[in-house]
């Protein structure tokens, strides 16, 4: 099973469209890749547009058939994910700081 990496840093809103193009084109350049790690650790002062970029991104995974997978996930972020929800979205509700949020399948 492959994994793919993929990072996400404090964007700009309106970015979306550009990270899931990106991704995209990764997971066409990796076609047997079944799992996606997210790297998240850069974005410390997360904002609605950052959770916007996620929820894309997921989007995009899961529509190629892929599992998306959060990577050190900073405090700051981990409780915004709590606040609204999307930590179970995304599979890392209760899990310690910095840590990989799901154990690839």
């Amino acid at each position: 099973m492959e994994t793919v990496e993929f990072t996400v840093g404090p964007l700009p809103p309106g970015a979306g469209p550009f990270l899931t193009d990106q991704l995209a084109a990764l997971l066409a350049d990796h076609p047997s890749a079944v799992v996606v790690r997210c790297e998240v650790s850069a974005v410390e002062r997360p904002t609605p547009a950052d959770l916007d970029h996620l929820a894309r991104l997921r989007l995009t995974a899961r529509q190629a058939g892929r599992e998306l997978v959060l990577a050190g996930v900073p405090p700051r972020l981990r409780l915004l994910l709590e606040l609204t929800g999307l930590a179970e979205v995304f599979g890392c509700s209760g899990v310690g700081a910095g840590q990989p949020h799901r154990e690839p399948p």
